[in-house]
């Protein structure tokens, strides 16, 4: 039978005293670049590093990128993690044409933000000047526009109060494709339709419509106005089915087919 090898506590000291120095050294390496972290932590707080370098607006269509810088209140000299995003987007959506605002950090001294608008619907006229109205219904009386923008109709003659806040509401649920066809909308009511709209196309057309079927109307209107030729002169209405009436007492009026009048064909 073999004899187990001792070894004695004298042997064994040297290997513990190395084992000790090697766990010493790397305790002292760990808290040596704890601390040069901290330091370079501190350094970078206290120097212009830390300070927001850049202030990049984006997604705006009409507010300009200066006033959404102004109402933000951030300042390219100020702390870059010294301010509340939270606290700063709700600075900025204070502006009547601002719906939402997103902001961040980015690398280590840029700030973006990130602007979502209420779309304009339109435009009213009053003392010769152009008022904005946004697609939640509010009429901007404080901006006022000598030439309204062409990203949307003027609206005339809508002394109404309750029809104004119900075609914004329409028109802000229309495809811009289409808003954009429109020029400018006149209240024009009737004996028998007081929710009656004359409305001037981009491409020529003088159209008779109803507030109360606006959307579906409209949403036809290019393929109706497309059975139309250059030579034909009048008025196309579409508040009921659809058909143009020419100017003037000599001609008749022309059926055009509409949604409506597809429909009524393959029910029957």
């Amino acid at each position: 039978m073999a004899e187990k090898k001792v070894v004695s506590i004298e042997d064994r000291i040297p290997q513990l005293k190395q084992l000790r120095k090697k766990k010493a050294n790397r305790r002292f390496v760990t808290y040596l670049i704890l601390i040069l972290l901290l330091i370079l932590v501190i350094v970078y707080l206290q120097s212009p590093l830390s300070h927001i370098q850049s202030i990049k607006v984006e997604q705006n269509r009409v507010v300009s990128s200066d006033e959404i810088t102004r109402l933000s209140e951030l300042k390219t000299d100020q702390s870059f993690w010294g301010f509340d995003p939270g606290a700063t987007e709700q600075k900025i959506e204070k502006h009547l044409e601002v719906n939402d605002v997103s902001i961040s950090r980015e690398w280590y001294n840029q700030v973006v933000i990130e602007v979502n608008e209420f779309n304009r619907v339109g435009y009213v006229k009053s003392d010769e000047l152009f008022h904005p109205i946004l697609e939640n219904g509010n009429v901007l009386e404080e901006i006022e526009l000598k030439v309204p923008r062409a990203d949307a109709p003027i609206l005339y003659d809508f002394s109404d109060s309750d029809l104004l806040p119900q075609l914004t509401q329409k028109l802000s649920q229309l495809d811009p494709s289409i808003v954009q066809l429109i020029s400018e909308i006149h209240w024009d009511p009737d004996d028998s339709n007081q929710y009656q709209v004359k409305m001037f196309t981009t491409d020529g057309q003088e159209v008779i419509a109803s507030i109360h079927n606006f959307i579906e109307k409209m949403e036809v209107y290019p393929s109706i106005a497309s059975q139309l030729t250059a030579d034909m002169e009048g008025v196309l209405y579409i508040d009921v089915g659809a058909y143009f009436k020419p100017y003037g007492t000599g001609e008749e009026d022309v059926e055009l087919e509409s949604a409506d009048s597809e429909q009524e064909d393959t029910a029957s």
